[in-house]
């Protein structure tokens, strides 16, 4: 077989693109890696276009795919599962790592600077001071869930009543959001165009770190999303063993390091983390601490209630108040 392009879907560092080239070029191939800011572009990305080798869904889409059957069952004997913390071989939305390898982990909460007042609820961000314009994260799911945390409703709740109760929320808070972006939330805070911004918690502790005295990072106490990436091999994809092949090399820790070194993602890999420096490997914000685990909830698949929370947000995106 002679040397292929192989076509990775993924999130932005999520792998870290030169580690999926480095794992391409030791198999003999290139690799293009296609970037995606949400689990909706993902599944856009994946119905077009020539068959992708290698996709990264998140936790909830590796169970619609899964369930729709546009995923292969993985060879554990072609993939070094021992390299994973202990947590990722037995996750919710994919038991003993059927159709999925974790690859990064982390919260979904909100980074700010001083105008919002000191606390951990998710009120400062959908009720802020007066004259506070905040950003929200442009991805259906995140941000119901959030509507419905800060009401004390569980994030995946996706009856009639739970996303009124999201739709309220959200049209509430719509006149100080300037927009929804899943690109570039935290520059708008570190560079004092928004007071806050949901998002998560990797590119959020990065943020954090390069300014400790100005910006802080929020799980809230109400509750929060945990969310999980994972390599998974496509149904479509034209070598299934080819693509075991490149999800294995990216398990390697001098690979799987990149993701967190270089983009500030949590790694699930044990020898990767090891190899951090301390100021990586003991930030709370990007590992956090088991309280804070506690506290929160992976989002899973809901079916056919998936367009009524799609609804939801799209609804309230349409009708929020333009960025001045």
């Amino acid at each position: 077989m002679g040397s292929r392009n192989l076509r990775v879907i993924a999130w932005p560092g999520m792998p870290d693109k030169a580690a999926v080239e480095i794992a391409a070029a030791r198999l003999g191939h290139t690799a293009s890696v296609e970037v995606v800011a949400s689990n909706e572009r993902l599944l856009e990305a994946l119905n077009v276009g020539e068959p992708a080798d290698l996709v990264f869904p998140s936790d909830y889409l590796v169970q619609v795919l899964a369930s729709s059957d546009q995923l292969v069952v993985l060879d554990e004997n072609r993939i070094p599962l021992e390299r994973l913390t202990g947590w990722a071989r037995e996750t919710p939305f994919d038991p003993n790592n059927r159709y999925s390898v974790p690859f990064a982990y982390g919260t979904t909460g909100y980074i700010c600077d001083a105008r919002i007042p000191a606390g951990d609820s998710w009120q400062q961000l959908f009720a802020p001071p007066a004259g506070v314009r905040v950003g929200m994260l442009d991805e259906a799911r995140e941000v119901v869930a959030a509507a419905l945390l800060s009401a004390g409703w569980d994030a995946n709740a996706c009856s009639e009543e739970a996303l009124a109760v999201a739709t309220s929320v959200l049209e509430s808070q719509r006149q100080v959001v300037a927009k929804f972006d899943s690109d570039d939330f935290t520059g708008q805070v570190s560079s004092g165009e928004l007071a806050a911004h949901h998002a998560w918690s990797g590119p959020a502790a990065h943020a954090v770190r390069a300014a400790p005295k100005s910006l802080r990072y929020v799980v809230p106490s109400e509750g929060a999303v945990f969310w999980v990436t994972c390599g998974s091999v496509p149904t479509a994809a034209r070598d299934p063993e080819l693509s075991h092949a490149l999800l294995a090399e990216l398990m390697d820790p001098e690979l799987a390091v990149l993701s967190t070194a270089n983009a500030g993602l949590a790694t699930t890999n044990i020898a990767a983390r090891a190899l951090l420096p301390a100021t990586l490997r003991e930030d709370t914000s990007l590992f956090p601490p088991e309280a804070v685990v506690a506290r929160c909830t992976v989002l899973h698949d809901i079916g056919a209630q998936q367009r009524g929370v799609e609804e939801t947000f799209s609804a309230v995106r349409a009708e929020s108040a333009p960025a001045r």
